[in-house]
């Protein structure tokens, strides 16, 4: 059975800095991995890189400037169940004022141990997201126990428990 993850955030930015913040792979790495490669439309590739060697990556579905953006979601380790382009997540953004964005994701296709911990991930990074087009001080990147030589396993790999 297939569950999703739900998250709204309220962002005092504008739309068209969370829009570059979620499209532009020079922005996308202030809050998202280390390196990206994004072509966003209909079609174009969506990948990034987590942290040295981990990446994820899928297509673009749909894309409408400054207000949706959905893109197909998967790991490339096979150790992650969940392959490239497996998962989807729907972004949208809704303008709030000039100075305010509400932002709501969706990420559909997961199970139910992968939505757990899709859900923490992504709420951890959309912190990271709202600090960066407010211009504040950006929370730690959630992925750091996993890097390095004294890295933890990372918990979403085949064999942890959920």
């Amino acid at each position: 059975m297939t569950h999703g993850v739900v998250l709204e955030v309220e962002i005092h930015a504008p739309v068209g800095v969370v829009w570059e913040l979620l499209t532009n792979p020079a922005q996308i790495v202030r809050w998202l991995g280390v390196s990206a490669t994004l072509d966003p439309r209909p079609h174009g590739q969506f990948r990034f890189e987590l942290f040295d060697g981990q990446y994820c990556s899928g297509r673009y579905v749909e894309v409408i400037p400054d207000r949706r953006v959905v893109f197909t979601w998967g790991w490339e380790d096979p150790a992650i169940p969940i392959p490239p382009g497996s998962t989807t997540v729907e972004i949208d953004l809704e303008s709030r004022g000039p100075e305010r964005t509400r932002l709501r994701l969706v990420h559909t296709g997961l199970d139910e141990a992968m939505e757990q911990l899709h859900a923490d991930g992504w709420q951890r990074y959309l912190q990271r997201l709202a600090a960066v087009a407010e211009g504040r001080d950006v929370p730690p990147d959630p992925s750091l126990p996993h890097q390095g030589p004294e890295a933890t396993r990372n918990p979403l790999a085949r064999g942890d428990p959920a």
